[in-house]
């Protein structure tokens, strides 16, 4: 498996400028999304992948700890679990090198943008329509911490104040 380096997960070197857009320019592609939302997809890619609790010297390990996040990968991995046992219906999580984002993949990225931005609320409405009551708890708990250990890292997911919310498609 790739680490998030090798799958081109590195930040643009220059943004738009001039009107120059990032990425390829098809619709639903990931190489387009920030380098925050691409670390989130991964990482939920390569949860999927793994299909097991990260030990260390795995991709997901290595990723989250080449990234300073090695303390947020139980959150993560918590809240991981919290859906697989808890959606009321399996998500959609393509493999790790498909350059598409499923809808499912683009929902959990914006849910962990809420969870960075204190939107409580909306968090727990949408898990609680997604999940189960208490696998929602316990996702939305996680989700929190996660995301907050990613803006630690300067990884931000919530968009800026006056930008538009939906991002993802």
């Amino acid at each position: 498996m790739e680490t998030p380096l090798e799958q081109g997960l590195k930040p643009p070197q220059s943004g738009p400028q001039n009107g120059q857009r990032t990425g390829c320019g098809r619709a639903g592609c990931a190489c387009s999304l920030p380098l925050s939302d691409r670390f989130v997809l991964w990482a939920l890619r390569q949860w999927q992948h793994d299909r097991a609790l990260p030990r260390e010297g795995s991709t997901l390990h290595r990723g989250f700890k080449l990234a300073g996040l090695l303390e947020a990968l139980p959150d993560f991995a918590i809240a991981m679990d919290a859906f697989l046992f808890g959606a009321r219906r399996a998500m959609e999580i393509h493999a790790p090198p498909c350059s598409d984002v499923s809808r499912d993949e683009a929902v959990l990225v914006a849910l962990c943008g809420l969870a960075q931005a204190d939107h409580d609320g909306p968090l727990l409405a949408s898990l609680d329509i997604m999940m189960a009551p208490t696998a929602s708890r316990v996702a939305a708990i996680r989700l929190k911490a996660f995301a907050t250990a990613l803006a630690g890292a300067g990884l931000r997911l919530a968009p800026a104040p006056g930008d538009a919310g939906g991002r993802l498609n």
